[in-house]
Parts: structure tokens; sequence; C-alpha cells
């Protein structure tokens, strides 16, 4: 495998100065058109790609990335942050990985912490800060927001469209013949909080189709507990849009625990398509955002503001699929 071009690789094809070529990566007006064009071409002709570390290390910012992200344990979070370390690595960027608890004041916390260190951007995973707060982190460092569907000026988002990805969910079990469908997630009002956008999707396809909707709410601790008194209380015949993967999970559980099959008496759908959701004995139907085109767009955004110094704001949506598996699949379809 061939060496990565260098900028100075680039001068001498140019014919200027390393100096110069730098300056063309930064965008400086101070470089000539004729000069800019010579650079441009040459890095075209060597497929250059800019040295984010370096770029980094040029503005007085360390190659570090800060990512901070609350419940660790969630599947999800553990596919896109892994994703995110092997993204930064290919880089040369640093990852440092922040865990804190469910609570804004950790998260904020976390933050100026990276923000001492002088990381060279912050990737901020279901933030529970408000966008004026979001803002002033921005406005200091490269900021990226990821599952939230919208977020202020001078930041940038990642999400799928979440509202429109559980409409779909809640259509395909009411396709599917479940003659309750309820709709389990967290109770958490943050503005555009893929909490807040979830279950508004479920209850415009309930009421677009008729129908009643059932919303029951739970932290992240308490979801076991929740899908138990779910399956208890509905039973069968039920379907269950759920908030995420690892809360469908629970309900897969409760309905094992109840005797109960999966699919055929009650329905369960997640949201994440984690690796975990397609495993034998789990299968899992679920929503795929596609996590890792998250993780790799998350990180292009701060290597296109460190490198490029660009300040405007990207919203970034990308699509989302239903990938339909065994625990929303009815053998039986008699009504029970």
């Amino acid at each position: 495998m061939g060496t990565r071009p260098t900028q100075l690789d680039v001068a001498r094809l140019a014919g200027v100065s390393r100096q110069t070529v730098s300056l063309v990566v930064r965008k400086d007006p101070r470089v000539s058109d004729e000069k800019r064009g010579r650079v441009l071409a040459a890095m075209e002709s060597l497929d250059y790609r800019v040295n984010v570390a370096a770029s980094a290390l040029a503005s007085r910012r360390t190659s570090f990335v800060g990512i901070v992200l609350s419940e660790f344990t969630n599947p999800f979070h553990a596919d896109l942050v892994e994703a995110m370390r092997r993204r930064c690595e290919e880089e040369g960027l640093v990852p440092f990985i922040a865990p804190v608890a469910v609570d804004a004041q950790e998260e904020s916390t976390a933050i100026s912490r990276f923000v001492e260190m002088n990381v060279g951007g912050l990737v901020l995973i279901s933030p529970l800060l408000s966008e004026g707060e979001i803002s002033k982190i921005g406005a200091e460092i490269p900021t990226v927001v990821v599952t939230r569907n919208h977020a202020p000026d001078g930041v940038d988002v990642v999400h799928s469209n979440d509202t429109a990805a559980t409409r779909l969910a809640t259509e395909h079990l009411i396709d599917s013949g479940y003659t309750r469908i309820v709709f389990l997630g967290y109770d958490r009002q943050v503005p555009g909080d893929s909490a807040v956008c979830r279950s508004e999707g479920y209850r415009a396809m309930m009421k677009e189709r008729g129908l009643p909707a059932i919303t029951e709410f739970t932290s992240w601790d308490a979801s076991p507990e929740a899908a138990r008194e779910i399956v208890a209380q509905y039973s069968t015949g039920t379907g269950v849009v759920c908030h995420n993967d690892s809360i469908a999970i629970d309900v897969l559980a409760a309905v094992i625990e109840s005797g109960l099959e999966p699919g055929d008496d009650v329905g369960v759908v997640g949201f994440d398509n984690t690796r975990i959701s397609g495993f034998p004995g789990i299968s899992l139907t679920t929503i795929d955002q596609r996590w890792e085109d998250i993780a790799n767009r998350t990180i292009e955004l701060i290597i296109d503001r460190i490198a490029n110094g660009r300040t405007k704001s990207v919203d970034l949506s990308l699509p989302s699929t239903l990938v339909v598996r065994g625990s929303s699949t009815r053998r039986n379809l008699a009504d029970t």
C-alpha cells in the first residue's frame, strides 16, 4: 500500500512552497488565484487529503475529539461510538469518550472538561442541554449534535427523521393485525429530542388510522418493569412500538416470561437496528437508522469544520428503513 501524499508532495508538483499549500488548505485569501489553481490541481492529481490532526495543531487546537453520551449500556450508543472511534483513528484524530448519567448537569461538566482540554471538536449524542447552552458551546468548539432533530445556528446536527420512522413502525404493526398498539418510550421533554419526535410519529399514525393512542413512558433503568406491566395489562393481540432496541428487548423478555410468543401473541418493534437485534432468538423488527452512516457523517462534519474553518450549520437527516423480523410476524392471524 502506498504512503499518503503530504503537503510537501503537493508543493513539489505545483512548484510552490509547502507554506503556500498550507495557506491554500486554510483558504487564506493572500494566495494568488494562479498559485491556488496550481495547488488545487496538484491536490486532485495526487488524491491529497487534508491531515486533520495537523490542521488542528495549526489552529492551536488538539487533534482530540470529545464524545459525550449517556446510557452507555444502550447497544445503539455502543455501536455508534465504536464506529466513530474507528473513523477518528482513520483520520488521525484521537477520540475521548465521556459516558455520563442521563443528567444535563453531568453533560455540562463533561463538556466543560473537554473545553478546558482545548479539544478539536465535540460530538454530543442525544444531549439534554438547551439549545442556548449548545449554541454557546458551538461558538467555542466545532460541535455536532447527534440523534436530535434540530440544533441551534453554528452547530451541525446528524439524525434520522424520527417522526417519519416511528410512523412507519406503527403502521407496520397496525397492518400486521394487532388489535391494540402501545407506544413505550422516554418522557424526555427536550425540543427536537428523539423521545419527543418518536412519540409524536406514533400518535400521528394512530390518529390517521382512527385508532386510540396508548402512550406509556419510562426511564432507562425502569424499562424492564414498564415492559412487564404493559404485557400484563394488554396481553395477547397487542403491538408495542418501542423508543429503541433496548426497550424492545425488555418487552420481548416480558412477553416470554408471561408464557406468550413474540410475534404470534405480542408484536414488538424497536428502533436503531443494533447488532444484537438480529441475533437468533431475538429476531427483533426494528427501524434501521444506519448508525454507521451517522457515525461517519458526524466525523466528516467535524473534519470539515477543523480543516476548512466552516461556520455555516449543516442539518443532515439520513433515511431510515423498517427491518421486519420475527418479533412482529404473526403466524396465527386469528384475533384473540
